[in-house]
């Protein structure tokens, strides 16, 4: 099965290297993302990834032909109406404020700052410098509302990362600050709190930007860094060999090489334990779509308060753990439990239409809103082998803050220019 699903991920560069494609692109997103996660998991290094059920196969199937089938409506009604298909360059938009961007993108580094004092008020210093930076990074050391606001790095990588590209930006003073500015801010994010979760974040929302603001990255490039990452995985595997599996040196380099494995593979051995749990026994009730609205009303106390009186999980899954400490699941499980399979047949369509349209509004000069809201949502389509974000308040905030603030910066923009371009 992993070399089927290799095979896709193959094809993804390919179409991309050979017909020119934009692999960041919704369709390509999804498929490279979801099949080269499961490729590795089904490896099944771990002997907690078992194979799938046919009915867990039903439901990863049913969410990408759902996903391409919102894309390839979008696609054929663009050609209907003769919109181009292709990638625009990027252009110096008009009459967008770049001062006032570089006024809010501080306004919200000034947050994120704030969020850090909050955490060495707890800690007494960065994290990175205590003795035992994992004791203060687990979900039992409590940080209130400031950890909104230290976990808003990536958000601020994202609006000083829109502003430093000579493509886009024609303020030099604005775009060099900028730019030094999405520096501080990862060293910071890294210093204070370093997750993972925020690193690939940052690394994420600056390597789309610079695909569309900059260069295009090619397929060879991808290939090149994963050709890396499995000569790397190979040759940790052959010091492992080398030591033995008994000794000291066998066993944490064992370690070296599982860990990253589960990382990817708990979401997918997870998704199939809860969705083919015992007859006897419910692992998570049916949430009737509520939980859905979760992200939209948690910093308000509402959907905790829901949570609780309905025994349902929270983000930390804590009913549908396979393995003790590895409680990430796929987006589907999310979707499946609110919706059952509708919401699996509907959602995915839903919003491969929607980023389809976002796709096409870069296929024409396009405003840093377009940008940066399509930078943010195809992230997510990206990441959601891993969770499903609409379901947590901090990023609902965030793309609240990446409206406001674009808009803001656009006041004076031509009207036609949000049209949608079919």
């Amino acid at each position: 099965m992993s070399t089927v699903l290799f095979l896709v991920v193959a094809f993804c560069l390919f179409q991309s290297w050979w017909f020119k494609k934009d692999f960041f692109s919704p369709l390509c997103i999804y498929c490279f993302t979801q099949c080269i996660t499961l490729a590795i998991s089904y490896i099944q290094i771990d002997k907690a990834m078992t194979d799938f059920h046919l009915f867990t196969w039903g439901v990863w199937l049913l969410g990408m032909l759902s996903f391409a089938g919102g894309c390839i409506v979008a696609r054929l009604y663009a050609k209907s109406k003769s919109v181009s298909l292709q990638i625009h360059s990027a252009v110096c938009p008009s009459r967008y404020n770049w001062n006032y961007h570089l006024f809010f993108s501080f306004v919200v580094f000034g947050l994120f700052v704030v969020g850090i004092y909050g955490i060495v008020q707890k800690v007494g210093n960065l994290i990175i410098f205590t003795d035992n930076p994992a004791k203060w990074m687990t979900k039992y050391v409590d940080y209130g509302y400031y950890a909104l606001l230290f976990n808003s790095g990536p958000l601020c990588v994202l609006l000083f990362g829109v502003a430093s590209f000579k493509k886009f930006n024609n303020v030099v003073w604005v775009r060099r600050i900028a730019l030094v500015m999405v520096f501080v801010t990862v060293i910071l994010n890294l210093l204070a709190y370093p997750n993972r979760t925020s690193l690939f974040f940052n690394v994420g929302f600056f390597m789309i930007l610079f695909n569309y603001l900059h260069k295009r990255i090619s397929a060879v490039v991808i290939a090149s860094l994963l050709l890396f990452a499995v000569i790397v995985f190979i040759i940790i595997g052959a010091f492992r060999e080398q030591y033995g599996n008994n000794s000291i040196q066998g066993k944490a380099l064992s370690v070296i090489v599982e860990l990253p494995y589960k990382y990817v593979a708990n979401t997918y051995w997870n998704l199939d334990y809860v969705l083919n749990s015992p007859n006897d026994r419910e692992i998570h009730p049916h949430t009737y779509g509520i939980d859905f609205f979760n992200g939209i009303f948690e910093y308000v106390k509402l959907s905790p308060s829901i949570r609780r009186s309905y025994g349902w999980d929270d983000v930390f899954n804590g009913r549908i753990v396979k393995v003790r400490g590895l409680n990430t699941v796929n987006y589907l499980w999310d979707v499946y439990k609110d919706f059952h399979l509708l919401g699996v047949a509907l959602l995915p369509f839903l919003c491969g239409l929607g980023l389809s349209v976002f796709h096409l509004h870069l296929c024409r000069p396009f405003t840093p809103r377009q940008i940066l809201l399509y930078t943010y949502f195809i992230y997510f389509i990206g990441w959601w082998f891993f969770t499903s974000g609409y379901k947590q308040g901090i990023y609902c905030i965030w793309g609240m803050v990446i409206y406001v603030v674009s808009t803001v910066c656009m006041q004076n923009e031509k009207k036609d220019s949000d049209k949608l371009p079919i």
